[in-house]
């Protein structure tokens, strides 16, 4: 009989169990499995496993054979050799017109040497790049420092020669498999129709530089590339946003070479927009013929036509002007060095650049400021003898003599004969009083220059062009800052004002800032920002943006000096110093000036007119500025009658 305090496993036949540990003994009782065998276990059925094994096994095999023995030189050629890029369809600029339509600039076919340096021979480039340049005409030297600075690694192009040649691209062509990593592009550049007459208005493109780049791809990653153009200068600069439109790409398959062997798809360039300038070309093209043939005592001058009624500008130009095609081009180091060293300054902006001192030009403002604060009336007198004596206020036995532009005099005057005739004397006075005479006082320095920067010089205009200067309105404040190394010359006196209010001394606008303030005057009080842009519009002729007038200056004088002030500016035409504008069938109202700019010799002086038509409703001013052309009336005066007299038979009632 079985103890029944000992359990036995039962697990091995024929033999004696050995009996369970306690707490193996209470872990068998919650088993319900009692004396199971091994050899009583079934193993599972696993052979479709195998054969699904076997089959993958095979399948794979015959793959691998296929890909590394059957087709292997095939692929391995492929990988080695060819490759697939993004090659870049540059998108032409958009056009620019005047305000009537005109074409202005456009696009043309140009061929660039380019190069991927990824693909250029990781030895002998130097004797490639020789025989390239050789075959071209090249500098070899140049193109080789050109590409060893460039990471060889990227696969962006890098431009090695600017619009080369339809014959040296044809020529390239032909021996293209013997130059790795080279190729040549067709791409658009600007043309510009008239180039020195638009020069500075529009300015000039430029292949993009690794900094351009880099400030651009903030802007849009997606739009430029490394062989783009961009804006550098004026019109081109300032609306590079609008100009510039969206390149295409192609997907190239290139062998070991760069060569292409297939186009694998293509997306295409979107051109960009067309800009319509307020600018008319017919006045442009006026303005700039009589500037050349007036001022033949001097190369440099400048002209410019505004709308008082909107700060439409109608026509800016500098002269001399300068081919921007051969900046498009891609100009060449001795073309620009050229142009960089001629005295004549032809890259010079002058009408926004250019500070001289105005001259006579300031004295209907001056009128506006002392009949505005009540120094005079329409009705006060000054006698212009010629000259006036200023005893020193320290030592009563020193004077100073200050002359006008006639030294016999030219009468008694009130501020309408004052302007048209333009009276030194009358000014000298009003500016800074003189004892004995009906202005005892006079504005004063700080007053002269609050209205001079009320109506706004000293400050930039605002026009959409870059580079403008602001001038300078001298005070006190500013000679004391500026000369403050210097006791006596830091000093403020009175003689400084009477210069400062005839327009001299150290006063210096801008031919711009000066048809503002005619603008000003002509549009009873209110000054428009000027504009260069009147709208743009996309390819279908839709007008995405368009520039609207802009008041920049509020008025400030009252009505009744305003039409004083006018009624002078009137009789310099009618009897005054502009008196060749009374012929014309047009009405008009102006001022002469003629500045001193050099103290050696008070004789050179640079020639001013500005003036506006028709009088009764003014459409335009128009300002010139000859440098170191003499008298204003002589020189300038006479280009203004020309483009007055062509506006009144081409412009006006069309």
């Amino acid at each position: 009989m079985r103890d029944p305090f000992k359990i036995y496993t039962g697990f091995s036949k024929g033999e004696q169990s050995r009996p369970l540990d306690w707490d193996e003994s209470a872990l068998d009782t919650q088993s319900y499995v009692e004396g199971v065998h091994d050899d009583e276990r079934h193993a599972p059925a696993l052979t479709w496993l195998w054969t699904l094994l076997a089959v993958s096994f095979l399948i794979i095999g015959i793959k691998i054979f296929s890909l590394q023995i059957i087709n292997g030189a095939s692929f391995r050629s492929l990988s080695e050799n060819n490759r697939v890029r993004a090659q870049s369809l540059l998108a032409p600029r958009g056009l620019i017109l005047d305000r009537r339509g005109e074409m202005l600039a456009q696009n043309t076919a140009s061929y660039n040497l380019v190069a991927v340096p990824f693909d250029l021979p990781k030895e002998g480039l130097d004797e490639e790049v020789g025989r390239l340049a050789k075959l071209l005409g090249l500098d070899s030297s140049a193109k080789i420092d050109q590409l060893k600075n460039v990471g060889r690694s990227s696969l962006n192009p890098v431009v090695v020669e600017q619009d080369i040649s339809q014959d040296q691209s044809i020529l390239f062509a032909s021996h293209a498999s013997e130059f790795l990593g080279f190729s040549v592009q067709n791409i658009p550049i600007r043309q510009y129709l008239e180039a020195p007459l638009f020069s500075h208005l529009l300015g000039y493109t430029g292949l993009l530089s690794p900094g351009d780049l880099d400030e651009f791809s903030k802007i849009d990653k997606e739009k430029y590339d490394s062989v783009d153009f961009i804006g550098k200068t004026g019109i081109e600069f300032v609306y590079e946003r609008f100009l510039h439109g969206t390149n295409g790409q192609n997907l190239v398959e290139v062998d070991a070479t760069g060569k292409p062997l297939d186009i694998l798809g293509e997306n295409s360039p979107t051109p960009g927009n067309n800009l319509v300038l307020n600018i008319d070309k017919g006045l442009q093209e006026e303005l700039h013929k009589s500037l050349q043939e007036k001022s033949h005592l001097s190369t440099k001058a400048a002209a410019i036509a505004i709308n008082p009624k909107n700060g439409e500008v109608l026509a800016l130009i500098s002269l001399p002007g300068f081919d921007n095609n051969l900046f498009a081009h891609g100009i060449k180091k001795d073309d620009y060095q050229k142009l960089l060293t001629d005295k004549t300054l032809p890259l010079f902006n002058r009408i926004m650049a250019g500070t001289y001192p105005p001259g006579s030009t300031v004295k209907p403002m001056v009128a506006a400021a002392a009949l505005e604060e009540g120094l005079i009336n329409e009705n006060t007198v000054i006698n212009d003898r010629g000259s006036i004596v200023v005893p020193n206020q320290f030592n009563p036995e020193i004077s100073y003599k200050f002359v006008g532009w006639k030294l016999s005099g030219l009468g008694v005057l009130n501020v309408r004969s004052a302007i048209a005739l333009s009276s030194d004397i009358f000014f000298y006075t009003v500016s800074g009083g003189y004892p004995n005479s009906p202005v005892p006082e006079g504005l004063g320095a700080d007053k002269l220059a609050e209205y001079y920067r009320k109506f706004g010089v000293g400050k930039p205009t605002g026009i959409d062009l870059p580079g403008e200067k602001s001038g300078l309105v001298p005070d006190p404040a500013w000679k004391e800052n500026y000369f403050k190394e210097d006791a006596i010359l830091s000093k403020w006196y009175l003689g400084d004002t009477y210069h400062t209010g005839i327009g001299q001394g150290d006063m210096l606008v801008t031919p711009l800032q000066v048809a503002q303030w005619t603008a000003i005057i002509a549009n009873n009080g209110v000054g428009f920002k000027p504009r260069i842009i009147n709208k743009v519009q996309n390819g279908n002729g839709e007008v995405i943006f368009e520039s609207k007038p802009e008041v920049s200056i509020e008025k400030f004088i009252t009505d009744k000096t305003l039409k004083i002030v006018q009624e002078g500016m009137r009789e310099t035409v009618l009897s005054g110093t502009a008196k060749p504008l009374s012929t014309l069938s047009i009405t008009s109202a102006g001022k002469t000036g003629t500045s001193q700019f050099d103290g050696s010799d008070p004789s050179r002086t640079h020639a001013w007119f500005t003036a506006y038509a028709p009088y009764e409703d003014p459409q335009i001013v128009i300002t010139v500025l000859v440098e170191a052309g003499g008298e204003g009336n002589a020189v300038a005066e006479p280009v203004v009658r020309d483009a007055f007299d062509w506006w009144s038979k081409n412009r006006m009632g069309h």
